[in-house]
């Protein structure tokens, strides 16, 4: 994953600001420039996040290139950007910017202190995977003093080639930022799949069976990449089983691959990572399939 240009984009809230450590970090880790983006609303209301909200072009530009001179000042190379005009949709504006600036990640807060902003999704993050090849990074609000270390970098996999287009993404982040890759591969239990009347002993040889064949198959993914890669088969439901993997090995972000279409029951459906982000605290990488 080549990550030479990494959006942020800020609103003048601390909300939005959460998202600058891990940007500074993958900035850091692989020589890229951050590029902050204001995108002025139609109507914008005074205050957002309960903070005040930038509505105005020299209002906008002040604060972005503040921000980056803090940025700057650690050594990282910054470019600024508030669009002029006011616009009625800013996640449609901020997934043009996107493409028109050859951004290669896109960098989001998701949630406040009131829990995970599902407008927010809906709105900015799926709506950027949808009209972008651009990968999207979904941040916690941290604490001030945290910051984006992550040891274990998890990627969810279930045997199909659209999941699998997460994998080299998440190894070039683990190669960069010294992370332990780890391929995690949920096998349903039979009472879970509709239809499934099976005998107790044909479900147990059936069971093992499929756990054998998903075992097999994340170690042929681990074999043949340039980083090294733990591997796990659970079994259960998926999101349940993720969400609490991710606790168990305190994975410092999820690379999951995604289609901006709904109504896909994949793992790399939009629902399956919808559902993974209000179970679990860890970031989100997002990444795009290609049609």
């Amino acid at each position: 994953m080549a990550m030479k240009r990494i959006l942020i984009p800020l609103d003048g809230s601390r909300l939005a600001e959460a998202a600058l450590p891990a940007g500074r970090r993958l900035a850091a880790s692989a020589d890229a420039t951050l590029f902050l983006l204001h995108v002025l609303e139609r109507n914008a209301a005074p205050q957002i996040h309960g903070e005040r909200h930038l509505t105005g072009p020299s209002e906008a530009t002040a604060y972005l290139e503040q921000v980056a001179q803090g940025l700057s000042a650690d050594g990282l190379a910054v470019e600024c950007h508030a669009h002029a005009d006011p616009v009625g949709d800013v996640a449609a504006s901020i997934a043009v910017h996107a493409d028109a600036h050859a951004i290669d990640l896109t960098v989001l807060c998701t949630h406040g202190a009131s829990g995970i902003r599902d407008a927010l999704w809906g709105s900015i993050a799926q709506q950027i995977v949808q009209h972008s090849t651009c990968p999207v990074l979904l941040v916690r609000a941290p604490r001030p003093e945290a910051s984006f270390q992550p040891g274990t970098i998890m990627v969810p996999l279930d045997g199909t080639a659209a999941a699998e287009a997460a994998v080299d993404p998440a190894a070039s982040l683990a190669r960069d930022l010294s992370a332990q890759l780890r391929l995690v591969f949920v096998v349903p239990r039979l009472d879970s799949v509709p239809r499934a009347t099976f005998s107790a002993t044909a479900s147990r040889i059936l069971a093992d069976v499929q756990e054998r064949q998903a075992t097999a198959y994340l170690e042929g993914v681990a074999a043949r990449l340039d980083v090294s890669a733990r591997t796990e088969v659970r079994r259960g439901n998926a999101v349940t089983e993720l969400a609490t993997d991710t606790g168990e090995h305190s994975d410092g972000l999820i690379v999951i691959a995604t289609h901006g279409r709904a109504g896909l029951q994949a793992i790399w459906s939009p629902a399956t990572a919808t559902r993974l982000l209000r179970r679990t605290q860890a970031p989100i990488l997002l990444v795009p399939i290609a049609e």
